[in-house]
């Protein structure tokens, strides 16, 4: 069995998706003839027209996609995996109209419209990350097959023991791994944060200068804004107490929750059905915009030290678990 994936970002980027790609070609790479396509670059940054998928980064997937399906025309694969949506959805799914590969597409980008195309695409089987999101597809497009295969952890690199990082502050941390989009909501964070004084914030990802400006306004000393390598992340996390992300329900997964309680943080985020299905018992849900509710569940974490629950609830989502599951959908679709 041939499988191609392509994920313009791997190797440029460490997202959820291109974790995803790793992993999974870890634990596959023996029993099925894969071969990963990704980028050699990041395309210029730019979001005018995106809603027509004309905006620079689109423009660059779409030109890297047309490469990779001349390259396969003379041998097509099987199975397709297109994991960047827009472009590479669409001209991925005429390439497996004319050779009779099959198209599975995934919902990485959460619920919204990138989903609604992929579905209306119809796909051989679009994989949901979440019982919920699954849902929210049978609505879109009853006629898809949809599969739920959720994004894992690699739990024997993320773990309580080992080596920590020393990020400069002062002791407990509260830690929120996060990019600039607004969605992420790191003010929120902030905020909360500077009710709490005896704890300090650590936001790893790059941030806007209005964002950094408010963390040194309200927290001082206590803040700081670092990016480090994802080969780096597991020591980021066993120096801090708590982990959250405060991101509406928007948010597609967050596998850096699932990161966090796999080292033994307490957890605390948005009171959504995703955040519910991945946190279970083991996490704190608050709504982020209520900040006394917040800045209690923040302080209610800070004093957790449950460190076996966290893990036990990140290790139902292990990546041989995942792995299997693939090998199952993909010889079901050949």
């Amino acid at each position: 069995m041939k499988v191609a994936i392509l994920s313009f970002y791997s190797g440029l980027v460490s997202r959820g998706v291109e974790t995803f790609v790793t992993e999974l070609s870890a634990r596959v790479k023996d029993k099925v003839d894969l071969k990963v396509y990704s980028a050699n670059k990041l395309p210029r940054s730019g979001n005018k027209l995106s809603y027509i998928f004309a905006d620079p980064p689109s423009l660059a997937i779409k030109r890297f996609t047309q490469r990779v399906l001349v390259q396969l025309e003379a041998d097509p694969p099987d199975i397709i995996m297109a994991l960047n949506n827009g472009w590479m959805s669409l001209l991925t799914k005429q390439f497996c109209r004319r050779n009779k590969t099959k198209l599975v597409l995934a919902g990485f980008s959460g619920i919204g419209w990138d989903d609604k195309v992929n579905l209306w695409l119809n796909p051989d089987c679009f994989v949901a990350c979440t019982r919920w999101q699954a849902e929210w597809a049978g609505k879109i497009n009853p006629k898809t097959r949809i599969e739920t295969i959720n994004i894992g952890v690699n739990t024997d690199r993320f773990r309580p023991d080992g080596d920590k990082f020393k990020p400069g502050l002062k002791p407990p941390l509260v830690l929120v791994v996060a990019g600039p989009q607004k969605f992420k909501r790191v003010d929120l964070v902030i905020a909360a944060v500077s009710r709490l004084p005896q704890a300090s914030l650590l936001v790893v990802g790059q941030q806007e200068d209005k964002i950094n400006s408010l963390g040194r306004k309200l927290l001082g000393g206590r803040y700081r804004n670092i990016q480090v390598d994802y080969q780096d992340l597991d020591r980021v996390y066993r120096a801090c107490r708590v982990y959250t992300l405060p991101s509406g329900s928007s948010e597609a997964y967050g596998i850096s929750i699932l990161e966090a309680m796999a080292s033994g943080l307490a957890v605390v985020v948005n009171d959504d059905p995703i955040r519910r299905e991945l946190v279970g018992a083991a996490g704190i849900l608050a709504d982020p915009t209520d900040m006394p509710a917040y800045v209690a569940a923040l302080a209610q974490a800070l004093n957790s030290t449950d460190v076996n629950r966290y893990r036990r609830q990140a290790e139902k989502f292990s990546w041989d678990k995942i792995g299997k599951q693939y090998l199952d959908l993909w010889s079901s679709l050949v």
